[in-house]
């Protein structure tokens, strides 16, 4: 267990990939995964969103909204809790696909110690990333560490406990390329952010110029632009971003392990025998 500890320190210095280079493998995943890969993120994100742009805009907009805030805000709770569980069902998944092996089955009580530890966990999330951005410099650990939770979800039969203590750990690792890896997603969301804004305020009126179609959009003019708006558009580009944030973190969460468990190198081998017998058998050179 020492000797384990010391090799995480050491690697702390060593980053074995870029960032560039883990995004890249992180796009090629998921372009190369099944449509039921995403299937499964979506499943889970599409309905707190959406009950997210429900509740903002009812809560904004209703006389009678301080009645059933309570319920509503518990009913949107539910779909944060549905949501990160299907995140880490995603990881998995993601990790399925880079071991090219079965994470075992899901069990009543993997799903049960699933859910309490990613509820638990990722509750705390609404009080310390926001001081964590507002403090600036831990912000990048504290949002690794939370990706991590959900990437460790792989190995069902951690308690609360150790899975934090490993999601820590990893969230340490290779620093410069976390902060790197932070700040290009921020700059790809905030290009998502621009386009899907633009497209949709632009797109109603082409309809009305080409086709006469007015609708809400052309006849609200610049009110157009509040506060549901905003949070729609959040949403949209959070469901663009996300899954390749999930895929990244797991990658890196992936290589964090193989400093000490060699996976990386068992995997480069058995692609490198693959490729060996497939030219082997056409006759190429290997």
């Amino acid at each position: 267990m020492a000797d384990r500890v010391v090799g995480m320190k050491q690697a702390k210095g060593k980053q074995r990939k870029s960032a560039i280079r883990i995004l890249e493998e992180s796009i090629h995943l998921l372009r190369l995964s099944s449509a039921s890969l995403l299937a499964v993120y979506y499943i889970g994100s599409m309905p707190f969103v959406l009950g997210l742009l429900y509740f903002w805009g009812d809560m904004s907009r209703s006389a009678f909204a301080r009645e059933y805030c309570a319920v509503s805000a518990l009913g949107l709770a539910i779909l944060f809790i549905w949501m990160k569980c299907w995140h880490a069902v995603f990881v998995v998944k993601v990790r399925e696909q880079i071991l090219d092996a079965q994470a075992g089955s899901w069990s009543f009580e993997r799903i049960v110690n699933l859910a309490a530890t990613q509820a638990f966990i990722h509750s705390s999330s609404f009080l310390i990333l926001p001081v964590a951005l507002i403090m600036a410099i831990p912000f990048a650990w504290c949002f690794a560490f939370y990706q991590n939770v959900s990437a460790q979800a792989f190995f069902g039969e951690d308690d609360i406990k150790t899975l934090c203590k490993k999601s820590w750990r990893f969230a340490n690792l290779w620093p410069k390329q976390n902060h790197i890896l932070i700040l290009v997603f921020l700059v790809f969301a905030l290009i998502v952010f621009l386009n899907l804004a633009t497209s949709i305020f632009i797109l109603p009126h082409i309809l009305k110029k080409f086709l006469g179609f007015e609708t809400i959009f052309t006849l609200s003019g610049i009110s157009f632009f509040n506060s549901t708006f905003l949070i729609a558009t959040i949403g949209m580009t959070y469901l663009c971003i996300d899954p390749i944030v999930k895929t990244a973190y797991a990658l890196r969460c992936f290589y964090g392990a193989a400093l000490t468990t060699g996976e990386d190198i068992r995997i480069e081998l058995n692609v490198s025998v693959h490729r060996h017998r497939i030219c082997t058998r056409s006759g190429q050179p290997a």
